[in-house]
């Protein structure tokens, strides 16, 4: 009887904080965007082969598609760093690599840079104690985006009862180093996507940006860090049991001593960008550029006050497309106004390919359904269809010796275009209504014929049949699955791809499994588009 009270108690006092005001912490203000950074520092631009101040206004660019040398180029900009650090992420877990650059930071502030690490706070909610005592260094300050009233699983069951405003995210992925050099893309700080983990890997996007491109960067990590919406953990942990930082800190150090001294950082040094940069020898490409974003307060306005979202600030890029649009997005469910603007640009004779998580590498089973949709009403528009081979790139991963022989599952995270092998378009933002509408993001277009080429092969390498499957329409043929397949019309989707050197060809989601198919097949009847 008595736990039955205690859980009475727990129902009413959520209740009574809900009913008290969705946002315990602040009150939603509209959030001006800063505009203080006009020009970038040249504190970094010593790590580049040429004089970057040279190139003024363009931006010089590295691309970061390879895991190790995002990890790297971390690694190098805080450790060069001399006034400040601007961490601003959806995720900064707790395993290696998250240890790893918290140590980083730590060393940083000790010789007086200034840190700012800004967290969402949906994955962040056991983690308190010891953010609020990395906190107690004075050059290091933490604060969590859009934070529940109620912590751990209390925490979750109260976004349960305001999923309209606890459930939209702060997901823009950011680091600034001194107003001078920025990394920009779709990483989170977590062991999977810099291919740090044994089992799983996402296969990724940054820019390492060095020049004008940095202050935009800046005014927008500090339109966020000085929004009322980011909120200082030592206010969320008051209550809490206090840590002592100089024991939070020795057993740092201990957590991340064998990251900086195993097999891991010895093939990430090893590779060219890490030699190159070590002697600042770094070869850069140059291009103008701008950033854009989505403001703090999008997560706490109507879903259809669209002017000020970062989805409406890109629209013009899109007309300007003559010839190609190539997209690489892991989380694709496009809404009717992306189906008609592609139905357009292909009346145009634009050719348009996509790659996107199949069902087997998905992690949202819902959100590949609601792809599914489209898929017909894609190939028949003339778009091209790729979607990701759980088994792809094995043969780099053999070859890495720091696995030991272990061979990770692929899955896409990445989120970029390429149009017409001129401009370069990367950030957060995934081509769902989430991102849209929901949750904030960031990105940044590039306008670099020679980033474009680069990344233009890497998309082209991505899309070969040995790591994708291709979809394809043919004739409505006998079906092989009963339970889990969808009632067709007159065709049906294929899925090619090659497996030992043999052009292979499934009729069930990319031989995704039964169960895999099975809930997304359930999930196909149930119109959920806008959350996902």
């Amino acid at each position: 009887m008595k736990s039955i009270q205690v859980l009475l108690l727990i129902v009413i006092a959520l209740f009574s904080i809900g009913c008290s005001g969705k946002y315990f912490f602040y009150k939603p203000k509209e959030t001006p965007i800063v505009k203080e950074y006009k020009q970038a520092s040249s504190s970094l631009y010593f790590l580049s082969k040429d004089d970057v101040k040279a190139h003024y206004p363009k931006t010089g660019f590295y691309p970061l598609h390879n895991n190790l040398d995002a990890f790297m180029a971390r690694v190098f900009l805080i450790e060069n760093a001399k006034k400040t650090l601007d961490l601003q992420y959806f995720i900064y877990a707790e395993d290696d690599i998250a240890y790893g650059i918290t140590q980083l930071l730590v060393e940083a502030a000790d010789r007086g840079v200034k840190v700012k690490v800004l967290i969402d706070d949906l994955l962040q909610k056991d983690d308190d104690v010891e953010l609020e005592a990395l906190a107690q260094h004075p050059n290091i300050e933490i604060k969590l985006f859009n934070p529940t009233p109620a912590r751990k699983l209390l925490g979750w069951l109260q976004m349960a009862f305001h999923i309209d405003t606890l459930g939209r995210r702060m997901h823009n992925k950011l680091l600034v180093a001194d107003n001078s050099a920025a990394i920009i893309g779709g990483r989170n700080i977590e062991n999977i996507y810099f291919a740090a983990d044994k089992e799983n890997i996402f296969i990724d996007n940054d820019v390492l940006a060095v020049g004008p491109l940095a202050a935009e960067a800046s005014n927008e990590f500090a339109t966020y860090w000085q929004s009322n919406i980011s909120v200082d953990i030592k206010d969320i942990a008051k209550g809490e049991d206090k840590a002592d930082y100089k024991i939070l800190k020795e057993e740092l150090f201990k957590s991340a001593h064998s990251l900086r001294h195993n097999a891991y950082l010895e093939e990430a040094s090893a590779r060219p960008f890490a030699k190159a940069v070590k002697v600042h020898q770094l070869q850069l490409l140059y291009g103008n550029a701008h950033l854009y974003f989505d403001t703090p307060t999008k997560i706490t306005i109507s879903e259809n006050e669209t002017s000020s979202h970062l989805s409406e600030q890109i629209k013009p890029l899109f007309s300007k497309i003559k010839k190609s649009l190539k997209i690489i997005n892991p989380y694709f469910i496009p809404t009717q106004e992306m189906l008609d603007k592609f139905r357009d640009l292909r009346a145009q004779g634009v050719e348009i390919s996509i790659v996107t998580n199949s069902l087997a590498t998905n992690d949202g089973i819902p959100v590949y359904s609601a792809y599914s949709r489209h898929q017909k009403e894609l190939l028949k528009m003339g778009v091209h269809l790729y979607e990701l081979n759980p088994n792809s790139f094995q043969y780099i991963y053999k070859n890495q010796k720091y696995r030991k022989g272990s061979i990770p599952r692929s899955s896409l995270h990445a989120k970029n275009m390429i149009i017409d092998d001129k401009i370069f378009v990367i950030g957060s933002m995934n081509l769902d209504p989430r991102s849209i509408k929901l949750n904030t993001e960031i990105l940044s277009i590039i306008y670099s014929k020679e980033l474009a080429k680069i990344e233009s092969d890497v998309f082209d390498h991505i899309r070969q049949l040995e790591n994708v499957f291709e979809l394809r329409l043919e004739e409505q043929a006998s079906q092989d699955c009963a339970v889990t397949c969808i009632p067709q019309d007159d065709t049906k989707v294929v899925w090619i791809t090659k497996e030992d050197g043999k052009i292979v060809k499934y009729y069930d989601d990319g031989n995704a499994g039964f169960l895999r198919r099975l809930l997304s097949n359930l999930s196909f009847y149930i119109p959920m588009d806008e959350y996902l």
